[in-house]
């Protein structure tokens, strides 16, 4: 899937998030390249680097659903179900210590990424429509 800010079908309405899900992206593809590779070290560090984004995301979300007057309630239970699937997924990755196929790691990866997908275009819906009623764009809010 295309991550790009012009895919209007995984954009959310505000350039700071979506380039949240673009860093997220990117990590996925990092580790489904470094799966190929068998390079464990760098893995590691690259499934690090995915939670501790996550974790940002998740935070910089929050903040710009509050600005708006947004419930984010339910929308922290669907990140919390984000991070807990996550974690199964690079704990699987991780203890496989470099022993996939080309196939495994194909699912490894395109499962982290179409869990992040979900989240976009389903999670996130009602997100969405608050933010498609703002004229304008908050990153003052992240700082």
């Amino acid at each position: 899937m295309d991550f790009s800010i012009h895919n209007n079908s995984l954009s959310v309405g505000n350039r700071v998030i979506d380039f949240e899900h673009q860093v997220l992206n990117g990590l996925i593809n990092d580790i489904g390249q470094l799966m190929l590779v068998n390079h464990d070290v760098a893995l590691l560090a690259a499934i690090r680097m995915l939670h501790d984004s996550l974790h940002r995301y998740f935070e910089v979300e929050e903040r710009i659903a509050q600005a708006v007057g947004f419930d984010f309630a339910k929308h922290r239970s669907a990140h919390q179900t984000l991070f807990d699937n996550y974690r199964v997924i690079t704990d699987k990755i991780i203890s496989s210590s470099g022993k996939y196929s080309k196939i495994e790691r194909k699912e490894f990866c395109d499962s982290l990424s179409d869990l992040l997908i979900q989240h976009i275009r389903e999670d996130s819906r009602p997100l969405k429509i608050v933010l498609d009623t703002h004229l304008y764009d908050l990153k003052m809010v992240t700082s």
